[in-house]
């Protein structure tokens, strides 16, 4: 066999290779846009626009408008402008979700707090179909919060970090985290745990129970 008959068979496998990875990553990506959409129509999120990009190294969801809102015992609006949900095409087990911007509005009888952060990072990973391990940034906060008893509270903050798992199973939401949060000069002013039992997340005095929301 001659040299140019060898780099022909060399040529036309990486071609084949190209074409076969190419068609993976299609079908790859129209599974991730499908999964999104459900997500999405299952819970009553609303979007205006959903682009999938990244080829060939990465599976990326654009998500244009996206917002959120409930209005029955407990009010919360969720929106952010721009989001991306990026994964390896090869493997989902490792999630990124990035925003440049947000805002959070929750109100019921006792509580109500308003968050607009300028930038916001989710990672998460997960094993065996579980969530291990979950971190959230949220940079350049302006946090008001309001409670019956203790006031009302309005300052900005740097970072929030939370750091921790949590898992959905038969309708259950179940979790712990560690919450910290610093200021413009990468101080920490506030850290405290946060559970999640049976669908009730609590936070010092705070409680939100999911399962009035969802």
């Amino acid at each position: 066999m001659d040299k140019i008959t060898s780099l022909k068979k060399i040529f036309y496998l990486i071609l084949l290779s190209l074409i076969i990875y190419s068609v993976y990553w299609l079908y790859a990506s129209f599974k991730f846009k499908e999964e999104i959409n459900s997500i999405i129509n299952n819970n009553n999120i609303i979007t205006e626009e959903i682009r999938i990009t990244g080829f060939p190294y990465r599976l990326e969801s654009h998500i244009k408008n996206l917002s959120f809102e409930k209005n029955e015992q407990s009010f919360l609006l969720l929106t952010v402008p721009e989001l991306k949900i990026s994964v390896s095409p090869i493997s989902f087990k490792k999630i990124f979700v990035q925003s440049n911007s947000s805002e959070l509005r929750f109100k019921d009888i006792t509580h109500k707090i308003n968050i607009i952060n300028k930038q916001s990072r989710l990672s998460i990973l997960t094993k065996d179909g579980f969530i291990e391990r979950l971190a959230f940034i949220l940079e350049g906060n302006d946090v008001y919060y309001k409670n019956l008893i203790f006031g009302d509270f309005n300052k900005s903050f740097s970072n929030i970090i939370i750091d921790g798992k949590i898992n959905y199973i038969k309708k259950n939401i179940e979790g712990k985290f560690q919450l910290s949060i610093y200021d413009d000069e990468g101080q920490k002013k506030f850290s405290s745990p946060i559970s999640i039992n049976n669908n009730k997340l609590k936070i010092l005095f705070f409680e939100l129970d999911f399962s009035k929301l969802f």
